[in-house]
């Protein structure tokens, strides 16, 4: 008797063990994989450069960033005539912020974006500045016309670059960034075997934990979807210069877009696969239950 009772607590507490172990198991697959997702999307989004040229100048020309950059470019332009300043700084920053959007603007816009790019992935990072002298004669023409000569001088006598964020003012993040993009394989190939050993550690539970595995990873894409909205605003708020927020918002927020694309991606396919697979193994099942019939 005491036998059975040993033997069974021992079998009870290697189901408790094996039960342990594979949640541990899935833990941490579900979080190389949402390591794995990062990498892709590191290695797609920042550190393509055509992907990250596309969002950088499509971002640039939302009207709230160019109103950021023309603020910026207003406050340091009048910083030592606040009165002028009041006067006409608002009918400025509409000026400014209408030329970035023309055809006027559109190599300042594309330097721009080669500076914000070497920013995001260089040890070695410059200050991110605008050019504008592609700018300055019209704007000056278009306030003379509005006969307002002191303006049209203070105006015309713009430095050639205004510095929109220094080389200082956020964390340098290019180390992390390139060991993602090395350690990207690597990971897929954790993720990958975890998920593996998660479903192979008990045999006879093999569709149970199949549909678990498939569960966790739209968790895991459900919880990218949702939280990537969020990330923007904190990091934004970290900048010092307060005119310059809504323009890294925009751009966080672009950056971020293909992720949430990964994600959605990566829901579907699982979903569709989880579905698929229910489908054969209901007719696996099927044929096995009609076999026995037949043996009977």
């Amino acid at each position: 008797m005491a036998e059975k009772v040993s033997s069974r607590g021992r079998a009870q507490t290697k189901s408790v063990l094996g039960k342990v172990v594979s949640i541990t198991v899935l833990v941490f697959a579900v979080i190389f994989l949402f390591l794995a997702q990062s990498a892709y999307w590191i290695n797609h989004t920042v550190f393509n450069q055509d992907s990250f040229t596309n969002i950088t100048t499509t971002a640039l020309q939302q009207e709230s960033s160019r109103d950021a950059i023309s603020q910026v470019i207003v406050n340091n332009a009048l910083q030592d005539r606040p009165v002028l300043q009041r006067v006409v700084g608002e009918r400025a920053q509409s000026l400014i912020s209408g030329l970035l959007a023309s055809d006027l603007s559109a190599q300042a816009i594309n330097a721009l974006t080669s500076k914000t790019y070497q920013y995001a992935t260089s040890s070695d990072r410059q200050d991110i500045s605008i050019n504008l002298a592609s700018i300055k004669d019209p704007l000056s023409n278009v306030l003379a016309i509005s006969q307002n000569e002191q303006t049209t001088e203070r105006i015309s006598n713009l430095p050639d670059e205004i510095t929109l964020l220094k080389r200082d003012e956020f964390p340098n993040l290019s180390g992390f960034v390139v060991a993602m993009l090395w350690l990207a394989p690597l990971l897929w190939l954790v993720t990958l075997l975890l998920f593996t050993v998660y479903v192979l550690l008990d045999r006879k539970e093999y569709a149970k934990k199949v549909y678990f595995a498939g569960v966790a990873i739209i968790g895991v894409g459900i919880f990218g979807y949702l939280t990537s909205p969020y990330v923007p605003s904190p990091i934004a708020a970290s900048i010092p210069t307060i005119e310059i927020r809504p323009l890294a918002q925009n751009l966080l927020t672009g950056y971020l877009n293909p992720f949430r694309s990964q994600m959605v991606f990566m829901i579907s396919f699982t979903g569709l696969t989880l579905i698929v697979f229910n489908q054969r193994f209901n007719i696996a099942k099927l044929f096995k239950s009609f076999d026995k019939k037949q043996t009977k």
